[in-house]
Formats: C-alpha cells, sequence, structure tokens
C-alpha cells in the first residue's frame, strides 16, 4: 500500500483504476481510499483542473441518485508533454 500511495502522489495512476470516463467525485474518492485521507473537494477539483491533464467531455452521470455529474477523461498527450517538461503531479 505505502508503494500506492508513493506512486498516486508522483505520477497518475488513478487514471487507469478508473473506467476511460470518470467524474470528478469518483478520482477525489479512490485518491482518498489510497492515500487514507480526506481531500477538499474544491481544492481537489482547481488543483487537477489546474494541471491540464483533463478533458471534460460532454457528458454527465446516467442512472444516478443524486444529481448527475459531469465526466471527464486522462488526456495522455497532455501529460506525456507536461512530464517530458519536468511536469510535477503532486496532489
Amino acid at each position: 500500500m505505502k508503494n500506492m500511495q508513493k506512486q498516486i502522489r508522483e505520477q497518475p495512476i488513478g487514471f487507469n483504476l478508473l473506467p476511460k470516463k470518470f467524474s470528478l467525485l469518483q478520482l477525489q474518492r479512490l485518491y482518498e481510499v489510497i492515500l487514507n485521507i480526506d481531500l477538499d473537494k474544491r481544492n481537489f477539483r482547481r488543483k487537477l483542473k489546474g494541471l491540464g491533464i483533463l478533458k471534460e467531455l460532454q457528458e454527465i452521470e446516467e442512472s444516478v441518485s443524486h444529481r448527475p455529474a459531469r465526466l471527464y477523461t486522462f488526456d495522455e498527450k497532455v501529460y506525456e508533454k507536461k512530464r517530458v517538461t519536468g511536469f510535477n503531479f503532486d496532489l
């Protein structure tokens, strides 16, 4: 578990553990479970959107009992370009 915690702070491995299309809440919950911490919703979203590695889709969740959330996908091309230039993924 410690190895996964280290990896998830340094690389976007969380995107490999989610479906291709995911909500920010799903992504946040994944990070909270792996890191065993509570993350502030607004700060988490601001940080992730600021990284520029998420692609917002024109789709929302379906068949959920709450207000449907916007879906996103991981933009691997943008991540690879940023990684080459010294990208820091630390959340």
